[in-house]
């Protein structure tokens, strides 16, 4: 693959997007190479509040909480960190820190590193429904994508050294088991090639998993490798088959996806599946520059993607739900903002959130939990790629009121 040059790197690396973020700094991109097509719309009747700024993680990708919401887990991607070498993830070098919620809502270190050797961890979600394998509340974490780079910053191209797959671990941290999604995979079978960025995950309320391929950076191996970017559903019956190396009883599902497909979750009120795109932050073709689609059990059955409800959003990475069913994504393009679509309208509007005082920096996979009195915390990882790795970059935990 040819060298990128500066002015695609600015485009292609914007800020965040769970999927990696391919450039030289936000400010830079915004500023210089922006791409169109992602206004700021309206901001929602109700405000947030900004509760706290932690500064103690390496390009924190995405965040989960507990089952019980007592604990916040961060996924430190690791990004390569040196400027001149571009947009890589470290092989071997991302982390899984632990943090403690409390009662006034904000953050506390519990365990740095409570997980490591970690390649390019990225999206994470909690299993409603226990299997023989998996308890309920076990966390799976999307692993091993591309770009890869050494601790030297030399480029990986060798194609064995691509390790796509779901990671599973507990809320102490033990490794509960791993699915595989390599070249050799039964996923690759199903979605006609390895994952080259496993990069988001959801469940629905009957412990189906789901899980989205961005499909980036094929080409920088050595042959390069053909991509196929798309939403995976993995049926609950089919998790320990696929864990174990059987052939799963229950049939995976797979819905290919232009625009390079990042945020993923289900709601919680009418459990259709809603996924995004951040194609056009990448350099990659999006039809919709950034949209937000709705999915039913019936799209995977029938392999059909549905029109996206709406569009033209830039490009944008996470995605989550409150209890009452307002769904939030974070866009990375300039100002790096929040929308807002509450349940049942297709408006989408944005978040203020009250006592931050700037934009921002690469909003990546958020988190939301909502409390028995119906407000919620809100937590907001800020990748900040390619900034050194000195362990201070940004987590932003906000206060949704009541009902949000």
């Amino acid at each position: 693959m040819a060298r990128w040059n500066e002015k695609t790197l600015r485009l292609v690396v914007v800020g965040v997007f769970a999927v990696a973020v391919w450039a030289l700094s936000a400010a830079v991109a915004l500023a210089q190479e922006a791409p169109k097509g992602a206004p700021k719309p309206p901001a929602y009747k109700t405000r947030g509040k900004h509760l706290q700024t932690l500064k103690a993680f390496d390009n924190p990708e995405a965040a989960i909480f507990s089952e019980d919401g007592r604990f916040v887990f961060i996924s430190n991607s690791a990004e390569l960190g040196m400027k001149d070498k571009g947009f890589r993830w470290t092989e071997k070098a991302g982390f899984i820190s632990k943090l403690a919620v409390t009662p006034d809502g904000t953050l506390k270190m519990m365990n740095a590193q409570l997980i490591t050797g970690l390649t390019a961890p990225l999206g994470m979600a909690v299993n409603p429904v226990a299997t023989r394998m998996f308890p309920k509340g076990s966390i799976f974490l999307c692993t091993g994508g591309l770009p890869l780079a050494d601790a030297a910053g030399n480029a990986i191209k060798d194609p064995k050294r691509l390790t796509s797959k779901i990671v599973v671990f507990d809320v102490d941290g033990k490794i509960l088991g791993e699915i595989p999604w390599d070249a050799n995979s039964a996923l690759a079978k199903v979605s006609g090639a390895p994952a080259t960025l496993p990069n988001a995950a959801a469940f629905d309320q009957e412990g189906n998993f789901y899980v989205t391929d961005t499909g980036l950076a094929g080409a920088t191996l050595e042959p390069k490798l053909d991509t196929r970017p798309g939403i995976l559903m993995i049926p609950h019956d089919a998790l320990d088959d696929l864990a174990s190396g059987k052939t799963p009883t229950a049939t995976p599902l797979f819905i290919p996806m232009p625009g390079a497909p990042d945020g993923v979750e289900v709601s919680p009120v009418d459990a259709m599946i809603h996924v995004n795109t951040v194609g056009i932050a990448a350099g990659m073709e999006d039809p919709e520059r950034g949209g937000m689609w709705k999915l039913t059990k019936d799209d995977f059955k029938s392999r059909r993607l549905p029109k996206a409800f709406s569009g033209g959003w830039g490009a944008l990475d996470g995605l989550a739900f409150t209890a009452k069913g307002t769904r939030l994504d974070t866009q990375i393009l300039a100002p790096n903002y929040i929308t807002v679509v509450p349940h049942g309208s297709d408006q989408v509007m944005s978040l203020d959130i009250a006592g931050l005082n700037r934009d921002l920096d690469g909003p990546a996979d958020i988190a939301i939990y909502t409390r028995v009195d119906t407000s919620s915390l809100l937590v907001i990882p800020e990748l900040s790629a390619l900034s050194p790795n000195n362990n201070d970059n940004a987590v932003v935990v906000v206060l949704l009121p009541e009902g949000f």
